[in-house]
């Protein structure tokens, strides 16, 4: 019995032996994964697994740390990722999800991997969850980081440039806008494509947007663009100040932007050859006044008055940030 026990000891003393001089990189075959989010470091341990060469990332720890809601359908097997007023849904096993509340619509998504369920987590494709979003994924050496589609100098302009700088630079990220409701659908009446931006006075970083028979508020909230409130109007009795009175308002989402300030606007519409531009001041009565504008047949300017500007005569930025 002695000798037994003797033969068992050397044999586990000589199993750890062998352990303990394993090569390293046999031991660290699975590296921890670092995720950053906007320059904010997550977790230094990321759990990742590797399924057919695609990394999977847990899809909680991701929605989570870019503040979306996580949902788990025990009837279904379906989980829901949510932010904003935009859902994407899954099922572990599956290689499809459903991303819904964008202003495409429905848009159906196919995974580069199938989704999968592990100790009660699920993994999904690492770039599933923040492109869904608009957000932008880099992995390398270990390290994930995701982070706002908006450059450094974008942001440097948005949020500590002058007027004149920060207004057009965010009227052109409305294509790339999120809804925190359904989007309304929107109408062209008379080939009239004009777009119109009305912002409050002193603020770039929130304005009206008129398009078709929609108006809508959008707003930036953590380095992107958010639709929080949108209304359909009768068009035929459409000025800029019958909109924002409301009184020709047909229903609407959201809960809409209390404003009483000036405000000043700037329309943009094109049809055939030509174009035309129109810039001025919205008062707290709803009374509108141009200050500009300019009319373009072809290559040549046919009729204009004033200097267009997106910035009202002596106004100061009271929104930096």
């Amino acid at each position: 019995m002695k000798n037994w026990l003797r033969h068992a000891v050397l044999a586990a003393a000589a199993f750890i032996v062998l352990l303990a001089n394993l090569p390293a990189a046999d031991a660290a075959s699975t590296p921890a994964t670092k995720l950053i989010v906007e320059g904010k470091t997550i977790t230094e341990r990321l759990p990742v697994i590797t399924d057919r060469g695609r990394t999977l990332v847990p899809l909680r720890i991701i929605s989570e740390a870019l503040d979306a809601q996580v949902q788990w359908d025990t009837k279904t097997s379906t989980v829901t990722v949510q932010k904003w007023g935009e859902r994407l849904s899954l099922k572990p096993g599956t290689k499809k999800a459903t991303l819904r509340g964008t202003k495409s619509g429905d848009l159906a998504l196919e995974l580069d991997a199938p989704a999968k369920l592990k100790h009660g987590a699920v993994y999904v494709p690492m770039r599933l969850i923040a492109h869904s979003f608009g957000y932008q994924v880099e992995w390398t050496q270990g390290v994930i980081k995701i982070y706002s589609p908006l450059s450094e100098e974008t942001k440097n302009i948005l949020y500590r440039g002058s007027l004149e700088e920060a207004r057009p630079k965010i009227t052109r990220l409305i294509q790339s806008a999120h809804y925190m409701n359904p989007p309304l659908e929107t109408k062209i009446v008379d080939e009239n494509y004009d777009r119109t931006f009305i912002f409050p006075e002193g603020e770039a970083l929130g304005y009206y947007y008129i398009y078709g028979d929609t108006i809508s508020w959008v707003e930036l909230q953590d380095n992107f663009l958010v639709c929080t409130w949108q209304a359909n109007f009768e068009y035929a009795s459409i000025g800029h100040t019958e909109t924002l009175m409301g009184t020709s308002i047909t229903n609407s989402t959201g809960k809409a932007p209390e404003i009483n300030k000036n405000m000043l606007f700037y329309s943009h519409g094109i049809f055939g050859d030509s174009s035309h531009t129109e810039y001025g001041i919205i008062d707290t009565n709803y009374q509108y006044t141009t200050l500009a504008y300019e009319r373009i047949v072809g290559d040549r300017v046919t009729d204009s008055e004033g200097v267009m500007a997106f910035t009202l005569p002596g106004e100061v930025r009271t929104d930096y940030r």
